[in-house]
């Protein structure tokens, strides 16, 4: 935009903050709300569509927009038999990172299939922010931690989002993972680390060190199955480790959930070798679930575009067989200050919350671009009631009280939903190859 058109604006904009008793000063992008997010965990076992009145469930579909799946639902169907190994990777937000509904995702195409693991898990509560549930990182060691949404890095920054480089060359990582593992990958960035141990409850493990073709990943195959381990490292102090991949076998399917707060479509695309990074994990179908960040800044449909364009080619250029599918945004509130006079006149802050209307707009620039490009998409605006939606979420318990996140029963929800397109999706692409 022309800096002068944009100082223009800008000074419509603090005029008009005044006039209508808007504070200027605050954040309205609420920043640490969505770096931060408090998940309401409200648990629910099962889903019971029908008492959310909300949803519209007839748009609970893929919308392919030219895409031929038939190939994709050939490969599904291979991993299920144990032939081969279907690897899905969902990238996203803070709506991600927590995986309430990326493991409903994971269970319902692994029981659908075949069970190739848990996938990638990252140390996000190393680098201090919330984690999912079922795995664990410990160490004694020391580390310098990097945070997609926390720039400068501090380190090189892998492309999950998240970088740990160890402070001495000697260091050991204990791995829990409630979903029970042989095969652990290690993807990191910088120089090569040297296995010294591994270990299980004190007491040695047979492995073997498998080449896995690149130099940015160290694959540890152990002689039996297990929920726990101890890698020691004597290496390089140049390692930044982003994650760890574990499997259970080298056929199935797997689902790797990839979510980091705050996260946006420009954030992703500044991490250099995102494209390659992905590959590693040779993901069958990219998942990208962004735009909600988006709607609480200046992103405009323009540079929205540009900044999907440099995520997506640099996904297709390393992952030319991979299949993309975009998730938009669903209804939120923003929360909103003004300065009123009390009774004795005195100017005070009150807050409170209005639908972002902005999402739309997003949402919007996210469906016109998979339809100009010819990606697949999923429209969670739609269906989660379209525009009103919030207001219905929020009162079946399935919005959270911030009003940008859901609660744990609402990313199940979600979850479920996701599963019930793709695995009708694949039903049908598989009814089409077979005519």
């Amino acid at each position: 935009m022309n800096k002068r058109i944009y100082s223009i604006l800008s000074a419509v904009w603090l005029v008009t903050c005044c006039a209508y008793g808007v504070d200027a000063s605050d954040d309205d992008s609420q920043a640490d709300l969505r770096l931060n997010p408090d998940i309401e965990d409200t648990m629910v076992e099962a889903i019971d569509y029908s008492g959310y009145k909300f949803l519209n469930l007839t748009a609970d579909t893929i919308e392919l927009n030219g895409r031929d799946w038939s190939g994709l639902a050939s490969r599904f169907k291979s991993a299920a038999r144990g032939d081969s190994l279907f690897s899905v990777v969902y990238l996203g937000d803070s709506h991600i990172q927590a995986d309430f509904g990326g493991s409903v995702l994971r269970e319902r195409l692994i029981n659908a299939s075949r069970k190739a693991g848990r996938g990638i898990i990252i140390p996000f509560k190393l680098a201090a922010t919330n984690q999912p549930v079922d795995y664990r990182f410990n160490t004694q060691a020391q580390f310098i931690a990097s945070k997609l949404l926390k720039q400068p890095w501090a380190t090189e920054m892998p492309f999950t989002g998240i970088g740990l480089q160890p402070v001495e060359r000697q260091y050991s990582i204990d791995i829990h993972s409630e979903m029970a593992f042989s095969r652990m990958r290690f993807i990191y960035t910088g120089g090569v680390p040297g296995v010294s141990a591994v270990t299980a409850d004190a007491d040695s493990l047979a492995y073997a060190l498998v080449d896995g073709g690149a130099g940015s990943e160290l694959t540890i195959a152990l002689d039996r199955s297990l929920c726990d381990a101890k890698v020691s490292f004597k290496g390089d102090k140049s390692t930044v480790f982003g994650g760890v991949e574990l499997l259970s076998d080298t056929v199935g399917t797997v689902v790797h959930s990839i979510g980091n707060n705050g996260a946006t479509y420009s954030s992703y695309a500044l991490v250099e070798g995102v494209g390659s990074g992905l590959s590693q994990l040779n993901p069958d179908l990219v998942i990208i679930a962004l735009g909600t960040n988006e709607a609480f800044g200046r992103t405009d449909a323009v540079s929205l575009h540009a900044d999907m364009s440099t995520l997506i080619d640099a996904v297709r250029r390393h992952n030319p067989g991979t299949e993309i599918m975009l998730v938009g945004p669903a209804e939120c509130y923003k929360k909103v200050t003004k300065r009123v006079r009390n009774k004795q006149g005195k100017l005070r802050r009150v807050s409170s919350q209005v639908v972002n209307t902005k999402v739309l707009t997003i949402r919007n620039a996210i469906r016109d671009f998979a339809r100009q490009e010819g990606i697949a998409y999923y429209d969670h605006y739609e269906i989660a009631g379209s525009t009103g939606g919030a207001a219905k979420m929020k009162k079946d318990g399935v919005l959270s009280k911030d009003g940008v996140h859901y609660t744990a029963q609402g990313y199940r929800l979600w979850g479920n939903l996701l599963a019930d397109a793709i695995l009708n999706q694949f039903m049908k692409s598989e009814s089409i190859e077979k005519k």
